[in-house]
């Protein structure tokens, strides 16, 4: 079973997924204070709680979703622009941000494997970006075929996971680095005019249709 994933499209999806995990949030911010607090080992469960949100996620709304536009060019012309509206949204949001509180990697960590794990999970959940990302986004990189559609989908959900276990290890490794980095506002201002820059690239790439 070949998959319709073009080099051209799978590149464009890498870029959005960086730049959706690579850039900071409440994830990012939650592993920042557990790598700065306990390192990277003692972060391990709250990372895999983010993955299996994430991972719950993709089955639900992009395997979801690419059921329900198949074959019906209406719905999926209709989930198309409602992704190209939700990333010039971010883009608009990431260019005019005042900056993020460095307050929320300071707040109390949890304890055992379960408290972490069920922290991460939570927050990976409880972000409302997830749920329009993998359901109006994903399937926009996927093939048109049944079967070859869900073999995209598995590889693009695959590729994004892996992208943001390796955010979330940076993140908790070099936490304290981070935190000076983004202590400067100037700083701040470029990472979120660049990642402003990079959404509103995506957006209109995925405006032309892959």
């Amino acid at each position: 079973m070949a998959t319709q994933l073009t080099y051209a499209s799978f590149a464009y999806f890498l870029v959005f997924c960086a730049t959706m995990t690579f850039s900071p949030g409440p994830m990012t911010l939650l592993l920042m204070g557990f790598g700065m607090q306990e390192g990277l080992k003692r972060s391990m469960p709250v990372q895999l709680g983010a993955s299996a949100a994430y991972l719950v996620s993709i089955l639900i709304f992009a395997v979801g979703f690419a059921e329900l536009v198949k074959g019906n060019v209406l719905i999926s012309r209709a989930i198309q622009y409602i992704g190209v509206a939700y990333l010039l949204y971010l883009a608009y949001r990431q260019w005019t941000s005042t900056g993020i509180s460095l307050q929320d990697a300071r707040t109390p960590l949890a304890s055992g494997f379960a408290d972490r794990f069920g922290k991460g999970l939570l927050t990976g959940f409880s972000n409302p970006k997830t749920i329009v990302m993998f359901s109006a986004v994903f399937p926009q990189f996927a093939g048109q075929g049944g079967e070859t559609r869900m073999l995209d989908v598995a590889a693009l959900g695959l590729a994004f996971l892996l992208l943001q276990f390796a955010s979330g290890c940076l993140y908790c490794y070099f936490g304290q680095r981070i935190r000076r980095i983004l202590q400067s506002p100037a700083r701040q201002r470029l990472l979120q005019r660049a990642t402003a820059f990079m959404l509103l690239g995506v957006a209109v790439l995925l405006a032309r249709g892959f």
